[in-house]
C-alpha cells in the first residue's frame, strides 16, 4: 500500500467518527461555525451557510466571528445603557414637580430611552444574522421593564407564539459563504424569519408545512411589527409540524427523514415566467425559444437521463411581464406579483407544479439562484442564469433536495481543520457540475432503490457487482450501502453510499479521470445534515485538480476501524465494478461513540447582584451508536477568576436523554456586565467527545429593596348637594402613592361603591413613589332615586397587588326639584302629506296633528293652525288648546281656484303659540291638480263644383272646428276613384281630375289636434256650364 493509501486508511477511521462528534449547540440557523471534537482534530468547520473557498482558511470565518463579536459587545453594551437609563427614568419620575421642570426632564429622558431603544433594536437586528443565541441573551428581562414608555417597550423582543406555513429556501451565491437555508413563517399578518435550535428537526422541513413555533420575537425597526425575526425555543414544542390529525414536535420526532420524497416522478409540469421590472421594462435578456429549448430541451433530458426515464418536464414559457415594482432582490416580493401578472394575463397557476421565474441579471443581489425546498408550486428565482447547472441545482431543492457537500481537509484527514464545504462535490448538479445526482440523492428521489434491486445493501461481509451508473438499469445495482453505525438519538442508519461513475450522457465531462477508474464514496451524517451527502477524497492530495481522482480504484481499500469495516475495488472496466465489504466479526455491529447532545436553560440572561448564585439546567443526550453500553458524562462550568461552580454527572444509555442542574455564582466584587458562561458535556470514556453551550449571567449592583404601602387617599369635596335624581356629581380628592423610593411606578384604579341602578366613571391613575395627583370620579343617581341623603365609598387600589388600598367616605343628596316651565316649539306632522290627484277647484283634506312639547310646569296653551296657499285658492284654519306633552289631531281643507294650472303644488302648514307666537313649527305638504281632458274636434263634410277639368284647391278646415281650441292639421287623406289628392303646405287641398273624369268624384280626408281625429267626405262635381256656383269651399 503506498503511502496516499495509507492516508485514506488513517483518514477513514477520523471519518467514521468525525461527524458523530458535532456538539448538538453550536450550530443555530445561521450560526457562523460547527466545532467537531475528537481525537487529532482540534476545530473543523461546516460551511453549509457560511463556507469560504476564495479566501484563505479561516480568514472568511474569522471575519464572520469578528463581526459577530463586535455586534455582541455593542448590542450587550447598548442593553446595560437601556437598563441604566431606565432606572434614572424612574427616579426622576419620583421627584416633585417645581414649575413644570419635572415634567421636561421626564419628556428629555423617555426621548433618550427611545433613541437608544431604536439603536440597540437595529444592532440586535444585525446580530440575528451572525449569533441568533447571543440576541436572545442579550434580553431585557420583564424586570428591567417595569415603567418603561410604551413606545420603548414596543422597541424590545418579545414572547411569542406564531402559526402558519414554512417556506424553506436555499439561496444559492456564487460565493459559497454567503448561502444559507432560509427558514420563514408565513403568518396571516406577514413574515417572520426563524432561527432554529440546534435540536430542531430541520431535515424533515420543507415548503408548505404548517407549523406552530414559540420563542423570542424580535422586530429591527425597518419592518412592521407583524414581520421580523423569531428566535425558536430549543424547548420540545418551539416548533410543531401541524400534521393532518396530529403535532409532531420538530425537535423529538422519531418519524425517519430518509423516508423517499414525493412527487419527484413523472410529469413535472412547470410555468416559465419571463419577467422584468417597471423601472427596465425593455430589459429582455433572452428569448421564449431559448429558454424553451434550455428548460424543456437540455434541462428536460437531463432530469429524464438521471432518473432513467421516470421524471421529465413540461409546460409552457410566458412574457415577458413587466413587474410593478423597482428592479429588487426580494424574492417573496417578486413572487406575488409575478403569481398576479401570471393571474391578470389568463394563466391558471393550478395547472402547474413548478413555477420558475426567469430573471435579468441583478449584480446587487449577489445570489445566482434561489429554490424553494420543497412547496405546492415550488418556486425557483433564477437571476440572469440560463444554463443547466443552475436550472437544474435550483429545480432539485424544489424536488427537495439539500446541497452536495465534500470533505476537504487540506493535506489529508489528519488535520485540525477539516471543512465540509457546500458545493464541494463537483461530480454532482447539487454540487458544482451538471453531472448525475449521486446514489444518495437519488435513492431520496425515489429514482434508485433498493426494491428494485437498483441499491444493494452491505450490512454483513461480502462481494458485491455495481453496474455503470448513467445507462438504464439492467438487473445489477446501481449503488452500494454500507452500514457505518446507527444514529442513537434519532434512529436514523449511518452508510457509505459507494456509485460507479463512467463518461458517458451527462457525466462525460468525467471522460479521462481517475473518478471513473473505481468507486465514489459518499456518507451521510445525522450531526452534519442527515438529508445532504459527503464526498470523500480516497487519494487526498494527488493534484491540484484533487478531486479528479476521488475515486477508490480497483487493487486500493477503505478502512473505517471504528465501523469495523472494510471496503476493497477489486477489479473496474467498461461493464462495472466489483466491491468488496469485510466487518470485523462479520456483523456490520459496532460501538461508534459520538459527542452528545446538550440544551441548556435558561437561553436568556440572568441578572443579578454580585455574589448571587443562578442555576442552569442541562440536558444531555447520549448519541453514541445503539451498539455502545451505557456511559456517564460529566457536566461542568467555566468561570472567571473568582467565581464558583458546581458540576454535576448522570449515566446514560445510546438514545437517552437526562438532566442536571448547575449553580454558578459570581465574585462579590465583579463588575456590572454581561457574561458568557461555558457549560461543557464530557464523555465519561472519552473526554475528546464533548459538546458545550453558553449561557449568559449578567451581573448588576441592586438598587434598595422595594416596600409597598396603602396609598393616601383624601376627598377634597365629598358632598353633591342637593341635587335633582338621575343627576351627576362630580368628586375630587388628591391619591399618593406611598410606597419606598426604591419601588417602581405603581397604576391605581379608583371606582366607587354605588346604590343598584346608580352609575359611575372610573379613574387610573400612575404614580412614582411619593408621587401624588389629583383625581376626580363622576357619579350618576338613578332617575327614580327618592329624596334623602346616601353615603357611598370611593376605594383606591393597587393595580399589580390589589391587598393595597384606601378608602374615602362621600355622600349624595336626593331632593326633587319644583317643575319649572320651558317653553318650545311645538310639534306638527301630517299623516297624508302627499295629497290626492284632484280636479281644478277641489277640496284636498289634510289629517293635521299638533303636539304641545312645552315643559311640564307649563300651563295649557292656545295653538292656531293655518296653511300658505297661492292666490285665489282657499284654505281652512284651526285653534286648539293643548296641554303640555299633549297632542291633537283635526282636519284641514284646502281648496284650489278652479282656473288652478295642473301640476303639483307645495304648500306649508304652519302652527304657533297663540301668546308667544316665537314658538312656531311648520310641514310641507303637496297638492296636485289633475290636467283637463281633451275634446275630439269635428270635421264636415265638403262639396265642391268645378267648372272644368283643372286641378282645384279646397280649403276643407274652414268649416271644420276643436271645442278646446286647438290648432287643427289635416293628418291623411283618400284618393278619388277619378282624380288624385295632394296635402298642401297651408292646410288646403288640391284634386286632379285625370282623364276617366266625367261628372264627379269624391274623397276623405282626415283632421287631428294633435291628440284626436275627425274624418270628412269631400264630394267633387263639375258643372255643366262650367260656372263656380257649387257649394263647397275653394
Amino acid at each position: 500500500m503506498n503511502l496516499n493509501m495509507k492516508n485514506v486508511s488513517v483518514a477513514s477511521r477520523f471519518a467514521a467518527t468525525h461527524f458523530s462528534r458535532l456538539s448538538a449547540l453550536t450550530l443555530l440557523a445561521l450560526a457562523s461555525a460547527t466545532t467537531f471534537s475528537g481525537p487529532a482534530l482540534a476545530k473543523a468547520q461546516s460551511h453549509d451557510s457560511h463556507s469560504q473557498i476564495h479566501l484563505p482558511q479561516g480568514k472568511a470565518h474569522k471575519a464572520r466571528a469578528d463581526k459577530a463579536r463586535a455586534d455582541k459587545q455593542q448590542t450587550e453594551q447598548q442593553t446595560l445603557a437601556l437598563a441604566g437609563l431606565m432606572a434614572e427614568y424612574r427616579h426622576a419620575a419620583k421627584a416633585a414637580d417645581v414649575n413644570g421642570a419635572r415634567a421636561s426632564r421626564d419628556a428629555e429622558l423617555a426621548q433618550q430611552l427611545l433613541e437608544l431603544a431604536i439603536a440597540r433594536q437595529a444592532a440586535q437586528g444585525e446580530l440575528l444574522k451572525t449569533d441568533p443565541g447571543a440576541a436572545l441573551r442579550s434580553v431585557l428581562p420583564e424586570s428591567k421593564r417595569a415603567g418603561l414608555p410604551a413606545e420603548v417597550e414596543a422597541r424590545l423582543a418579545h414572547r411569542g407564539e406564531l402559526q402558519g406555513e414554512l417556506e424553506v429556501v436555499y439561496e444559492d451565491f456564487e460565493d459559497p459563504s454567503l448561502n444559507r437555508l432560509q427558514h420563514t413563517l408565513v403568518t396571516d399578518k406577514g413574515r417572520v424569519v426563524l432561527h432554529l435550535p440546534a435540536n430542531a428537526r430541520t431535515a424533515q422541513l420543507k415548503t408548505g408545512d404548517k407549523v406552530r413555533v414559540k420563542g423570542w420575537q424580535f422586530n429591527d425597526g425597518r419592518q412592521d411589527a407583524a414581520n421580523g425575526d423569531l428566535v425558536v425555543d430549543e424547548a420540545q414544542d418551539g416548533l410543531v409540524v401541524l400534521a393532518a390529525g396530529a403535532d409532531t414536535l420538530a425537535g423529538t420526532s422519531s418519524v425517519s427523514t430518509m423516508t423517499p420524497l414525493s412527487g419527484t416522478k413523472g410529469e413535472q409540469k412547470l410555468l416559465v415566467l419571463m419577467l422584468n421590472f417597471q423601472d427596465n421594462p425593455s430589459v429582455q435578456p433572452w428569448t421564449a425559444a431559448q429558454v424553451q429549448q434550455m428548460v424543456f430541451g437540455t434541462v428536460n433530458d437531463y432530469y429524464r437521463e438521471a432518473s432513467y426515464g421516470q421524471t421529465w418536464l413540461t409546460g409552457d414559457v410566458k412574457g415577458y411581464y413587466t413587474l410593478p415594482i423597482n428592479t429588487t432582490c426580494d424574492y417573496f416580493g417578486m413572487d406575488s406579483y409575478a403569481q398576479q401578472v401570471a393571474k391578470d394575463n389568463g394563466i391558471d397557476l393550478s395547472q402547474y407544479q413548478r413555477l420558475v421565474y426567469m430573471l435579468p441579471q441583478n449584480s446587487a443581489c449577489g445570489w445566482r439562484g434561489q429554490g424553494t425546498v420543497g412547496g405546492v408550486p415550488s418556486r425557483a428565482w433564477l437571476n440572469g442564469e440560463l444554463n443547466l447547472l443552475t436550472i437544474g441545482h435550483e429545480l432539485g431543492h424544489n424536488l427537495g433536495l439539500k446541497h452536495a457537500k465534500r470533505l476537504n481537509c487540506g493535506s489529508g484527514y489528519i488535520s485540525d481543520a477539516c471543512v465540509a464545504i457546500t458545493y464541494g462535490d463537483v461530480l454532482d448538479i447539487m454540487g458544482k457540475s451538471e453531472g448525475h445526482f449521486n446514489v444518495f440523492n437519488k435513492e431520496r428521489l425515489g429514482w434508485l432503490t433498493a426494491e428494485q434491486g437498483e441499491i444493494a445493501t452491505a450490512d454483513k461481509d461480502g462481494s458485491f457487482l455495481l453496474e455503470p451508473y448513467e445507462t438504464s438499469p439492467n438487473g445489477v445495482a446501481k449503488g452500494l450501502k454500507v452500514r457505518r453505525g446507527t444514529d442513537a438519538t434519532t434512529g436514523e442508519q449511518l452508510w457509505y453510499y459507494l456509485e460507479y461513475r463512467q463518461p458517458t450522457g451527462f457525466d462525460s465531462f468525467l471522460a479521462g479521470k481517475a473518478d471513473t477508474a473505481g468507486v465514489l464514496v459518499h456518507l451521510n451524517s445525522s450531526a452534519e445534515d442527515i438529508e445532504s451527502s459527503q464526498l470523500l477524497d480516497m487519494t487526498p492530495l494527488s493534484s491540484i485538480y484533487d478531486l479528479d481522482d476521488a475515486a477508490l480504484v480497483a487493487g486500493q481499500s477503505y478502512t473505517d476501524s471504528v465501523a469495523g469495516v472494510t471496503i476493497t475495488t477489486e477489479w473496474a472496466d467498461g461493464s462495472g465494478v466489483g466491491v468488496n465489504v469485510s466487518y470485523s466479526g462479520g456483523t456490520g455491529a459496532s460501538c461508534v461513540r459520538a459527542s452528545p447532545a446538550l440544551a441548556l436553560s435558561p437561553n436568556t440572561s440572568a441578572w443579578v447582584a454580585p455574589g448571587t448564585g443562578v442555576s442552569y439546567s442541562a440536558t444531555v443526550t447520549n448519541r453514541d451508536s445503539q451498539d455502545c453500553a451505557a456511559d456517564s458524562f460529566a457536566v461542568s462550568a467555566q468561570v472567571p477568576a473568582g467565581w464558583s461552580a458546581t458540576s454535576n454527572s448522570l449515566n446514560l444509555a445510546p438514545g437517552a436523554s437526562g438532566s442536571v442542574t448547575l449553580t454558578v455564582t459570581s465574585s462579590a466584587s465583579a463588575a456590572d456586565g454581561f457574561y458568557d458562561i461555558n457549560i461543557s458535556a464530557k464523555h465519561g470514556s472519552d473526554s475528546q467527545y464533548q459538546s458545550s453551550g453558553l449561557v449568559s449571567y449578567v451581573v448588576e449592583t441592586p438598587v434598595a429593596a422595594c416596600v409597598l404601602a396603602n396609598p393616601v387617599w383624601s376627598l377634597t369635596s365629598n358632598s353633591s348637594g342637593a341635587v335633582a335624581p338621575g343627576t351627576a356629581v362630580t368628586y375630587q380628592g388628591m391619591l399618593k402613592n406611598n410606597d419606598s423610593d426604591s419601588c417602581a411606578a405603581s397604576s391605581f384604579d379608583v371606582a366607587a361603591s354605588l346604590p343598584t341602578s346608580w352609575s359611575a366613571d372610573t379613574a387610573s391613575v400612575s404614580l412614582a413613589p411619593g408621587e401624588a395627583k389629583a383625581v376626580s370620579i363622576t357619579v350618576t343617581s338613578s332617575s327614580t332615586a327618592v329624596d334623602g341623603v346616601y353615603d357611598f365609598s370611593l376605594l383606591a387600589r393597587n393595580r399589580n397587588n390589589l391587598s393595597y388600598q384606601a378608602s374615602a367616605s362621600a355622600n349624595y343628596t336626593v331632593s326633587a326639584p319644583l317643575p319649572t316651565c320651558s317653553l318650545a316649539a311645538p310639534r306638527i306632522t301630517v299623516a297624508n302629506p302627499v295629497g290626492l290627484e284632484l280636479a281644478a277647484g277641489s277640496l284636498q283634506s289634510y289629517s293635521v296633528t299638533v303636539t304641545n312639547q312645552n315643559g311640564q310646569g307649563c300651563d295649557d296653551v292656545g295653538f292656531n293652525l293655518s296653511a300658505s296657499v297661492p292666490a285665489g285658492w282657499s284654505a281652512d284654519s284651526a285653534n286648539l288648546t293643548l296641554a303640555s306633552g299633549a297632542s291633537k289631531t283635526v282636519s284641514l281643507g284646502v281648496t284650489s281656484a278652479s282656473t288652478a294650472i295642473s301640476g303639483s303644488y307645495s304648500l306649508t302648514l304652519t302652527t304657533r303659540d297663540s301668546v308667544n307666537s316665537g314658538y312656531q313649527a311648520s310641514t310641507s305638504v303637496s297638492y296636485t291638480v289633475a290636467a283637463k281632458a281633451n275634446s275630439a274636434p269635428v270635421a264636415v263634410n265638403d262639396s265642391v263644383a268645378m267648372s272644368s277639368k283643372t286641378s282645384i284647391s279646397i280649403n276643407v278646415l274652414g268649416n271644420d272646428s276643436d271645442a278646446d281650441g286647438d290648432k287643427l292639421s289635416i293628418s291623411g287623406v283618400t284618393q278619388g276613384a277619378k282624380g288624385s289628392v295632394q296635402i298642401m303646405a297651408g292646410g288646403q287641398l288640391v284634386y286632379t281630375p285625370s282623364k276617366s273624369f266625367k261628372s264627379g268624384d269624391s274623397f276623405s280626408y282626415t283632421v287631428t289636434d294633435g291628440k284626436a281625429t275627425a274624418t270628412a267626405t269631400v264630394v267633387v262635381s263639375l258643372t255643366s256650364s262650367g260656372g263656380g256656383n257649387g257649394k263647397g269651399k275653394r
